[in-house]
């Protein structure tokens, strides 16, 4: 359930991952719905994929997850979850992320708009099935393609793509157009997160990072810039791109300019000229 772009021979070390604009929902989560779909789909990073529409396929590696996050969130810890959504046990040694699980947002999501998703405990194989089918294969091509573009490189340049609901940066007095999170300097370096920061600002969009978002799972659990792979979060404000009351899209071109733009010249240079 995933779109691949993995170049044979990259030129460069650059990777996108877009695991939150999947719209697919699998038979076995509908048999369990509380909730309208039109509802759940507003979790959804709506037709994100297609901001990176114009990039051109020998220029970066793309890995984008087909199944939607209300199905199985992939920016979540594979232990990040709820037992009480369960008819039994499904994890016995320490969860991760408990702040998360406490808002319904663990790796098996139960809420959304403080109602809840299904209409009854779920069975221990669902959580099973869906780590097996959804989650695992997303993280195992993640890992393997970064692998590759290290030994290849010595480094590498991973971009996770997300967007964020405008209400979201209600407390801005402008609202940023983007948002770079690096863990707060620990998954990237500081002169890459400005030099992307910097090129985003060349366009006339303002961007703040990690503020109010510095990075999910994804961006915790693989940039390392000790070992060389360097991972930055980029949440584009959906009202640029979208209609987020009704799910449409519109006036998307410009961010899709910008995107092809700065990743298809992305060169080999980047890092020494980084640095």
């Amino acid at each position: 359930m995933l779109n691949h772009n993995i170049r044979k021979n990259p030129k460069n070390p650059v990777l996108i991952t877009v695991p939150h604009s999947g719209s697919f929902y699998p038979k076995l989560f509908k048999k369990y719905l509380k909730l309208d779909l039109d509802k759940i789909r507003k979790i959804e990073d709506y037709q994100s994929d297609k901001l990176i529409k114009l990039i051109k396929k020998e220029n970066v590696d793309i890995i984008i997850a087909k199944c939607s996050r209300a199905v199985v969130d992939l920016n979540r810890s594979r232990k990040s979850i709820d037992n009480d959504m369960f008819n039994g046990t499904v994890i016995i040694d320490q969860q991760d992320e408990k702040k998360m699980i406490s808002y319904g947002l663990g790796v098996f999501p139960k809420i959304i708009d403080n109602k809840s998703i299904f209409k009854t405990k779920l069975p221990i194989s669902y959580s099973k099935n869906m780590l097996k089918e959804y989650y695992d294969p997303f993280h195992k091509s993640l890992s393997k393609q970064l692998e590759f573009l290290l030994k290849k490189f010595g480094f590498c340049y991973h971009f996770d793509l997300h967007t964020m609901p405008s209400k979201a940066l209600k407390h801005f007095k402008i609202k940023p157009d983007i948002v770079l999170g690096n863990n707060f300097g620990k998954s990237s370096s500081e002169n890459l997160i400005y030099a992307i920061k910097n090129r985003f600002e060349k366009f006339g969009l303002k961007v703040e990072i990690n503020n109010p978002y510095a990075g999910g799972y994804i961006t915790r659990q693989y940039g390392n810039p000790l070992v060389g792979i360097e991972t930055i979060q980029i949440e584009i404000n959906r009202s640029l791109y979208m209609d987020e009351t009704n799910l449409k899209i519109h006036k998307i071109d410009y961010l899709q300019k910008v995107f092809s733009e700065i990743f298809n010249n992305f060169g080999h240079s980047q890092r020494e000229a980084a640095e």
